[in-house]
């Protein structure tokens, strides 16, 4: 999946590593999202070369893709009205209240596949049967640590 690896998908704060010695470097994500660097950016939180002294890094994130979903506009077009209010503030308050809530009902934030599923389980414990489509799917790296 390396032609779809995308800088931008790196979280502000995350750290690059750049140790060209590291041994572990084709199967970080950490070392291939620092190849990935475009030419404007010229600093970043990154690993320090001390962890080549350690014999295991600590920092070592490994390639893992998911599908992750973007957006769900359209999920409550089937709910009861008397269930809607309770169900988005429900899914509001496990996404992280209002600005949050809005990034990933927009597509702005993916949500994971643990939270999609979450979002399918609340759905299911109102007696909603039918499938929870988001609105797009996309696979990407995980950069959580």
């Amino acid at each position: 999946m390396e032609e779809s690896m995308n800088f931008n998908d790196v979280p502000f704060g995350w750290a690059l590593c750049c140790l060209n010695e590291c041994t572990k470097k084709a199967d970080c994500l950490r070392y291939q999202m620092c190849c990935k660097v475009p030419d404007g950016v010229t600093r970043s939180v990154c690993v320090l070369p001390n962890v080549l002294k350690l014999s295991d890094c600590p920092h070592f994130h490994p390639m893992k893709v998911e599908r992750v979903a973007l957006g769900f506009r359209n999920i409550f077009a089937e709910v009861k009205e008397k269930h809607h209010a309770r169900m988005r503030a429900e899914i509001s308050r496990y996404l992280g209240g209002g600005g949050t809530f809005y990034r990933y009902r927009n597509g702005e934030t993916p949500l994971l596949p643990e939270q999609q599923e979450w979002i399918k389980q609340l759905f299911a414990r109102y007696g909603y049967t039918e499938e929870v489509v988001f609105d797009e799917y996309k696979d990407m790296y995980r950069f959580d640590e």
